[in-house]
């Protein structure tokens, strides 16, 4: 009778001979797991997870693709885990891109209860990580807005079940997609599950989510409840209550308001909002007011766009003329995309002022003194 032959088993052959879909599952499992000899050199695994997400960008099924990402954003944690804040920028950034590419490719997919599914994993789940949150916020771009509020109760029915150490974290995760299909009556559920005491916060967040929704009467019963607003609601409770007051008509208590918004809290939104609503004359001399007295000595990114938005082109032209050399510290591409702005208007020679002093990487002024 013959010999069996005989067959060893190589570790290394089996390895070799997994898809790469196996392989990236198998590396991101156990980073999940903690079992990951990766997990004692920061380093090399920031470079296997970036690389990961090139490997899942080159497959061909979106369903794999998905999975795999959802495992990617399961990895967030390791951003907690950096030394430093440079560090943990790196960490968000690419949990970050992943959440992009998750949110693109489920907008896409057609099987909204695998999704779903997904989603409801990284939810309960949640440690708070940037990627995550961008699915989260993106929750009516990936699904009819009647599916991601079914995901929402089911996910509310499981309140009981959520883990002490991130119930926080899941209730805010519930919170940011009850925000995106506005489901208000979720996000006041979440809400008051994560403070009960119903702070005059959480009442005037509640209060906020039935405005953008455009439920007035609601959003008012909520706003009616808070009590002595302190210093760190009190411009929230004032916004609230301008933009009620302009949805239904009432311009003088809307001014009234908006007055007060920016005398207490003077900041380029306020003045905006109430520059919107003053005579041309008083407008333009509480503009000027404001880059004397309050835009502070360097330049004021936000200040400017709000000049563009109101054509105030003089004055920006001077403003950019006092601040030039700042602009080169400021982010290019929102320079870039005011410039953009001016220029459709016909400001070409202002534009051209501002894209003379773009800096694609600024970078920190050093003293030319400075030997070390």
């Amino acid at each position: 009778m013959a010999k069996k032959k005989k067959f060893f088993k190589s570790p290394a052959l089996a390895h070799a001979n997994r898809s790469k879909e196996d392989r990236i599952r198998e590396t991101l499992t156990q980073v999940v797991n903690g079992t990951s000899r990766l997990l004692n050199r920061p380093e090399d695994l920031y470079e296997s997870i970036y690389k990961i997400l090139d490997d899942i960008e080159s497959l061909n099924n979106p369903k794999d693709q998905l999975e795999l990402l959802a495992w990617t954003l399961r990895t967030d944690f390791l951003a907690f885990k950096a030394d430093d804040e440079e560090e943990k920028e790196y960490w968000d950034g690419l949990f970050y891109d992943a959440g992009t590419f998750f949110v693109e490719l489920a907008t896409q997919y057609t099987d909204k209860d695998y999704v779903a599914d997904l989603i409801h994993d990284l939810a309960v789940r949640h440690v708070g990580g940037e990627g995550r949150s961008v699915v989260f916020l993106s929750l009516n771009e990936v699904m009819p807005d009647e599916r991601g509020r079914q995901l929402l109760n089911e996910l509310l029915a499981e309140e009981d079940e959520f883990a002490d150490e991130n119930r926080e974290d899941v209730l805010d995760a519930i919170c940011d997609m009850a925000d995106s299909v506005n489901d208000c009556t979720n996000y006041a559920k979440a809400s008051l599950l994560k403070d009960p005491d119903k702070s005059n916060t959480t009442l005037i967040d509640i209060a906020n989510a039935y405005l953008t929704s455009g439920d007035l009467a609601l959003a008012k019963q909520w706003l009616n409840d808070v009590k002595n607003p302190g210093n760190e609601d009190e411009e929230a409770y004032l916004d609230i209550q301008a933009a009620i007051a302009d949805r239904e008509g009432r311009k003088m208590d809307c001014m009234k308001i908006a007055r007060e918004l920016y005398e207490k809290f003077p900041k380029v939104m306020n003045l905006g909002r109430l520059c919107s609503l003053l005579p041309e004359y008083d407008a333009n001399l509480l503009m000027e007011e404001h880059e004397k007295f309050r835009c502070g000595e360097t330049a004021d990114l936000e200040f400017m766009q709000l000049l563009a938005a109101m054509k105030r082109y003089k004055q920006l032209s001077g403003y950019v003329t006092r601040f030039e050399q700042d602009l080169a510290a400021m982010n290019p591409d929102e320079l870039n995309e005011l410039a953009d702005a001016i220029e459709k208007d016909g400001e070409k020679e202002l534009a051209g002022h501002i894209r003379d002093w773009i800096v694609e990487e600024p970078e920190e002024a050093v003293p030319f003194d400075d030997k070390d």
